[in-house]
C-alpha cells in the first residue's frame, strides 16, 4: 500500500464544524497496511473530536508521519537545500513530537501537521498516558492550525515573503511571533494534557539558564575571533526561545485557568531570585494576555512589536543592545551583565535581511 489517504470530513447536522472538504493524511513510513489504517482512523477521529470542541481546523492542508519529521517538513515547504527555517534549539522529548508547517497550495498557504512515526503509534497505544500525550500533542498542532490559519487570512502578506520589520532585526522580531504561536497554541490546547505543564515548567528554566549560559559563552568566542554576526545572531536565538518557552508555559496556564505560576514550581524558584527577570515575564504575560483578547481585531502585524521591544530588553538586560543605523547594524556588548564598569565591544557590520 502506499500510505497515502484522503479524509473526507462529513459536517455535523447543523454544518458547523469548522474542517477542510478533504484532508490528506501520509501514513508510508509503516509498512503495513493494518497499522496504517488504524493511525489513519485515529487521527480521523482526534480531528474531528478537536472540531467539535470548537477548533477552527479550515486551513489544515494535511498530516504527514515520518520518520524524519524535521526533514518530511522542509521537504513540504520547498525550501531550497542547504536553507533551513529559524528554529528552536533542542527540546524535551515530549515537546518535539510533532510540527506545523505552512505550505504554499496554488495562489493561497495552507497548514500541515508533521508527526513522529513514534506519535503514531502512541494513537493506538493501550497505555492512557500514551494515548493522552498523543492527543495532547496532535490538539497542540491543530491550535496551530487555527490560531495560525487566523493570522494569514488577516495579514496574507506574512507567508510566503521575506517579512519586512523596518528597522528591526527580522530574527528577534520573527522569535516575537513565534511567542505568540506557542502561547495561543498551548492555551488552545491546555486541557487535552494538563500534565504538560512539567515539561513546560522545565523547559522555561532550562531554556532562561542556557540563555544566560550561552551569552557569555559567545562574548568569549567573539573575543577569540569568532564573526560578529555569528554572535548577534546566536544571542537572539537563546534569548528568543527562553521568551517562546515562556509562551508554553504561560499559554498552558492560562488555558488551564489557574493562577500566575502556582503549579510551575521551577519557574516560580527561578523568577523569585530574579526579580528585574520576573518583572518581565510577568509583562510578557499581560502583552499575551491582551493579544489573545484581541486576536480577531488586529490591525497589522505592528501587534508583536511590544513583545519585540520585550525581547530586546531581555538582551539588554544581559549585556547587549543593538540598533538598526542606516544599512549598518550598531551592537554594544558588555562582558558581564552585573559589570557596571562600561567595559564594552562596539560592532558595526552590514545589515543584513536574516539577521
Amino acid at each position: 500500500m502506499s500510505g497515502d489517504y484522503v479524509l473526507d470530513f462529513h459536517q455535523n447536522e447543523e454544518g458547523t464544524l469548522l474542517l477542510p472538504k478533504k484532508c490528506g493524511v501520509s501514513v508510508s513510513c509503516y509498512e503495513s497496511g493494518e497499522i496504517q489504517q488504524a493511525i489513519v482512523s485515529s487521527i480521523e477521529e482526534l480531528l474531528y473530536a478537536l472540531a467539535l470542541s470548537g477548533m477552527d481546523l479550515r486551513a489544515l492542508d494535511g498530516v504527514t508521519v515520518a520518520l524524519d519529521a524535521r526533514k518530511a517538513a522542509c521537504e513540504l515547504q520547498n525550501l531550497p537545500e542547504g536553507i533551513v527555517p529559524l528554529e528552536m534549539a533542542d527540546q524535551p522529548e515530549t515537546m518535539d513530537l510533532a510540527r506545523t508547517v505552512a505550505v504554499r497550495r496554488g495562489d493561497e498557504f495552507r497548514f500541515h501537521i508533521v508527526m513522529r512515526a513514534g506519535l503514531g503509534l502512541m494513537t493506538l497505544s493501550a497505555k492512557p498516558e500514551e494515548q493522552t500525550l498523543a492527543c495532547g500533542c496532535i490538539a497542540h498542532e491543530a491550535a496551530h492550525v487555527e490560531h495560525e490559519g487566523h493570522l494569514y487570512r488577516t495579514f496574507p502578506e506574512s507567508y510566503g515573503q521575506s517579512l519586512d520589520c523596518g528597522d528591526r532585526s527580522r530574527q528577534t522580531f520573527i522569535k516575537a511571533m513565534d511567542v505568540w504561536s506557542e502561547y495561543a497554541a498551548c492555551r488552545s490546547s491546555a486541557q487535552f494534557r494538563p500534565e504538560a505543564m512539567d515539561d513546560f515548567d522545565r523547559a522555561f528554566c532550562l531554556a532562561l539558564g542556557e540563555g544566560r549560559s550561552s551569552y557569555r559563552r559567545c562574548i568569549e568566542c567573539y573575543r577569540d575571533g569568532e564573526k560578529a554576526t555569528d554572535t548577534f545572531r546566536e544571542i537572539q536565538r537563546v534569548f528568543g526561545d527562553a521568551f517562546i518557552c515562556a509562551g508554553y508555559l504561560l499559554g498552558h496556564i492560562h488555558g488551564l485557568e489557574l493562577a500566575r505560576l502556582d503549579k510551575a514550581p521551577l519557574a516560580r524558584q527561578l523568577l523569585s531570585n530574579d526579580p528585574q527577570v520576573s518583572g518581565l515575564i510577568h509583562r510578557l504575560e499581560r502583552m499575551l494576555h491582551e493579544l489573545w483578547l484581541t486576536e480577531f481585531a488586529w490591525h497589522s502585524l505592528e501587534v508583536f512589536v511590544p513583545i519585540y521591544d520585550l525581547l530586546c530588553e531581555m538582551m539588554a538586560l544581559h549585556g547587549m543592545t543593538f540598533v538598526r543605523d542606516g544599512d549598518n547594524w550598531r551592537v554594544i556588548m558588555t562582558n558581564d551583565e552585573t559589570d557596571t564598569v562600561p567595559h564594552k565591544n562596539i560592532v558595526m557590520f552590514k545589515a543584513k535581511e536574516r539577521l
